[in-house]
């Protein structure tokens, strides 16, 4: 199962079994036009890009977003979508799959209220969990699975320690850190989070690092964009 599982760049994830899945597309390479299902967490510009999803499309691809996105999604992409919320338990493409909320617990840039989620997939006899961008929740630790991948990159989401404790709560197989390197986090958020995590879980850690100046400046606007909503959070909070 893990040689089916590919991290293409920050948290752009493939899985490529009897289906073709992909979550969250991001910066996909030509035009496969070869997606089964796409999964997306957030409407967060790193993780919906409607412009990759448009490349992976076939004529009976599935897309699945939160009920917030619909709209949205099909707007952009042209497709109706499956409009989900955190909690579910259905099946996608003939795949068991569960929501999970992803939210922040302190900070503003990914609400509660907004019913953004991760997913379970039941792939085979292995459950594989992508929590999306969240931090170490309730709902996240209650998660029963073989092969977790996470955030470690901080600033917006779990930092490497953070990540960790979660990950050693929830006890995986194997766990696969995410949503660094390109955008968030440096090359040392892997490695801090490797060594936290218990030695009864495996820590397989991709190169997620891409080195395009295009998207290093979508970063660094993307940043830019969420303080400026915390600060005026923090302010109206006083007013």
């Amino acid at each position: 199962m893990l040689q089916q599982i590919q991290v293409n760049i920050h948290s752009s994830i493939c899985i490529r079994g009897e289906k073709v899945i992909y979550i969250d597309p991001l910066k996909i390479d030509g035009e496969p036009h070869d997606a089964d299902l796409i999964l997306i967490t957030h409407p967060h510009f790193d993780h919906f890009s409607p412009n990759d999803i448009k490349k992976l499309l076939k004529e009976d691809t599935v897309i699945a977003v939160p009920e917030s996105m619909a709209q949205i999604t099909k707007l952009r992409t042209g497709r109706e979508p499956v409009s989900l919320h955190p909690g579910q338990s259905l099946t996608l493409c003939g795949i068991p799959a569960e929501t999970v909320a992803a939210y922040n617990l302190r900070k503003p840039s990914h609400r509660r209220s907004s019913g953004w989620i991760g997913y379970v997939l039941t792939l085979g006899e292995t459950r594989v969990y992508i929590t999306g961008d969240t931090d170490d929740t309730p709902e996240s630790r209650a998660v029963q699975c073989d092969i977790l991948l996470l955030p470690v990159s901080g600033i917006f989401t779990m930092n490497a320690r953070q990540a960790a404790a979660l990950t050693n709560e929830i006890r995986p197989h194997t766990v696969i850190p995410i949503h660094y390197g390109a955008l968030l986090g440096g090359r040392k958020a892997p490695e801090e989070f490797r060594a936290a995590v218990s030695d009864m879980t495996e820590t397989d850690i991709r190169d997620t690092v891409y080195n395009n100046l295009m998207i290093r400046q979508y970063a660094r606007i993307l940043a830019i964009a969420l303080l400026c909503g915390m600060i005026g959070y923090i302010i109206g909070s006083f007013l």
